[in-house]
Formats: structure tokens, sequence, C-alpha cells
């Protein structure tokens, strides 16, 4: 009989599509998945069912926290859990980090969570900002306290959680991200043509933003460039970052897509990737352009510098500086020899350190330490 764990995300009917090679570890392993996520059932169904995963839809908003909610999703985790005899939960973001430490005590059971990004709830800035990690604060540090492993992406947010005394120190645990599978997205030729692309979601915290505001200073110089994106919106509905999306694909210069099934087909359309976020845990996004040799633009903040080495294989940025965004997406523009060999640096580094199948040896052997 197959050992069952069960999987929190916010993204539950992509999160096949993200890391098919952790749940074809699992499988391999001896372990069936149940995965739990705020998405309606027949959404999650979509994207899990066909892959033998169950998907329980949460009585829960991705972003929004309701006590009551809470209360009534830790329930259902609860008695799904008896009922599959589900022997591990597991779970992505902070966001559902506390919700799943509390159904995981009250069934008994452990608990890894995984911090692939700190969210809004460290981004958010002034008294805003500081409200909320006041009130929230207080309640993950009493429920994480109960994890059993505390995974990490990168240094900055592990030395944050020790400073705010979240978890415990001996639970904490670093890998690499995500990892990416180079066989998966391989390296393709530079297309001709000044080709700028981004592949998230289309959220404030992203940069998008400051990525549209450069590209208009980019077009001052180079009328012929281009910017595709995509990704699902994500916060910037009704807003002026809409407004300025909106006219530039009506001129012809930009292309979004929206939500898209073929990333590396996406990619290989590019020549150069652009990923302007305000913070990460390690950025999936753009280890797969590194993957396929595109030289990268992003930030110099938690998780984005970790995937860049300033020069080699891309270049950093400041976190909301549209001013410098655009002065590095004019200097690929303008030296297609420091495009290629970045690109080809990029390939490297995801090839030598951000291996998928040696990020998911760690994961699983933790996952069977506790099981």
């Amino acid at each position: 009989m197959a050992k069952r764990i069960g999987m929190l995300s916010a993204c539950a009917h992509r999160l096949y599509q993200y890391r098919p090679e952790l749940f074809d570890a699992l499988r391999e392993a001896g372990y069936d998945v149940t995965v739990f996520g705020p998405e309606p059932q027949e959404l999650g169904d979509k994207g899990l069912a066909g892959r033998g995963i169950r998907y329980v839809s949460l009585p829960l908003e991705r972003r929004r926290a309701d006590p009551f909610a809470e209360r009534k999703a830790g329930a259902l985790i609860v008695d799904t859990v008896k009922q599959e005899n589900i022997g591990l939960l597991y779970s992505y973001g902070i966001r559902f980090a506390p919700l799943t430490a509390n159904a995981a005590k009250r069934a008994g059971i452990p608990c890894m969570n995984v911090i692939n990004g700190a969210g809004s709830l460290f981004i958010t800035r002034g008294a805003v900002g500081k409200a909320k990690r006041a009130l929230i604060l207080p309640y993950i540090r009493a429920c994480i306290g109960y994890s059993s492993h505390i995974v990490f992406q990168n240094p900055d947010d592990r030395a944050m959680f020790a400073s705010l005394r979240l978890g415990r120190k001996e639970s904490y645990m670093s890998v690499r991200g995500s990892g990416v599978n180079t066989g998966r997205f391989p390296v393709y030729p530079l297309p001709e043509g000044r080709v700028f692309g981004y592949v998230s979601r289309m959220n404030p915290e992203k940069g998008i933003d400051e990525l549209l505001r450069a590209f208009e200073t980019v077009l001052e110089s180079y009328p012929d460039a281009r910017l595709r994106l995509a990704g699902p919106q994500d916060g910037i509905e009704g807003t002026g970052t809409e407004t300025r999306l909106e006219r530039l694909c009506s001129g012809g210069s930009v292309e979004y897509l929206g939500e898209i099934d073929d990333v590396p087909g996406f990619l290989r359309t590019l020549r150069y990737f652009v990923f302007p976020s305000y913070r990460e845990g390690t950025p999936r996004a753009t280890l797969e352009a590194m993957s396929c040799g595109r030289p990268v633009i992003t930030t110099d903040a938690p998780g984005c510098k970790e995937t860049v080495t300033d020069g080699y294989n891309g270049l950093l940025v400041p976190v909301r500086d549209a001013d410098a965004l655009a002065k590095a997406m004019l200097r690929f523009c303008a030296d297609d020899a420091l495009t290629a060999d970045m690109g080809a640096n990029a390939r490297k580094t995801a090839e030598t350190v951000f291996d998928v199948f040696e990020v998911n040896r760690t994961l699983i052997a933790a996952v069977e330490e506790l099981y």
C-alpha cells in the first residue's frame, strides 16, 4: 500500500506543471500525494486529476486570511488526513505554513514547510506593513514552532526567520530553490531582434510597473524592441499599471499572452529575460530562462540575487528602480556579444548550481526521515 502525504499550495492546479520531477520522485519512493488548495475543485482537478493526484478544495482565499475560514479549512484537512491515512503534511509558502502546522499538530503527524518567498507580509512598506507584521507574526511564531522541517530557498529568508524567532533553528534546512530540469528546458538559439520577456504572475510585487516603464525608455532608443509577457493577472487589475500595459499592447510593442502552458516554447522566442521582483524564495522562472540560455536581468533582492552573478550570467539592478532597469536592458540591446556570452554562462549556472534532481534528493530524504 502506497504511503500518502498531503501538500498545500496557493497555485494547486499548476503544481504538477511546476514540479513534475518532485511528484515523480515521490511516486518512485512509494508516496501518493493529496493536494490541498484555495482554488475551486474543478480547476484543481483539471490540473491534477489526470496525473493521478487527488485535489481537495479548501474554503480559503489565496491572499486574504479569515480566521473562521482558516479554522474550517484546518478541520477539513484533519478529516482528510484521517480518512486517507496521510502521514505527513507539506506546504509551500508562508501563507499556508501556520495552517499546515496547526492541522498536522491536531492530526498528530509531522509537517514540512517550504518557504519559497516571504511574500507581501515582508514586502509591504510603511504603517500598513508594520501593522500587518505586528498582527500576523505572533500567529506564525505560535504555529510554526511545531514544524519538523522549515525549508529555505535563500539565506536571507533563513536569517530573517532566525532573527524573528520563527520556528526552531534546529528545524531549518536549505535547498537551491525548486531547481530546474535542464533536459525539459533545453538551450535554444538566441532569436534575431531585441525581444525581452517575462513569465510569472502579473503582480505589483514582481516589479511589473517598473518593467513597463523601463521598456518605454528602451523604445525611445530602440523602437523595434519588443516585450512579451505571460502569466495571470494578480493584483494589477484596475491600476495605472494595467492602463500602461493596455496602451503598450495596443501600440504593438508589447504582447501579453495571459496564463500559458508551454513555458519552454515561450522562452524560445526571447532574447533576454527580465524579472524585477521585490523579493523571492528562488524564482523558478529565472532558472528556467537560464536553462534555456537566456541572459537575465533581475533585482539585487533576496532570492533573485542568488540566481545571477552580476556581469557573468546577467545583470543585477536595485529593487523598484525603473531607470536602472532600463539602463540594463539598453546595455543588452547595444551588445550582442555580451548577450551571447551571458546566455551561455546562464546555462552553465543552471547545470552546475540549480539541478532539480539534486534539490529533490534533499527534499525526499527529509520526507523519508519524517514519515
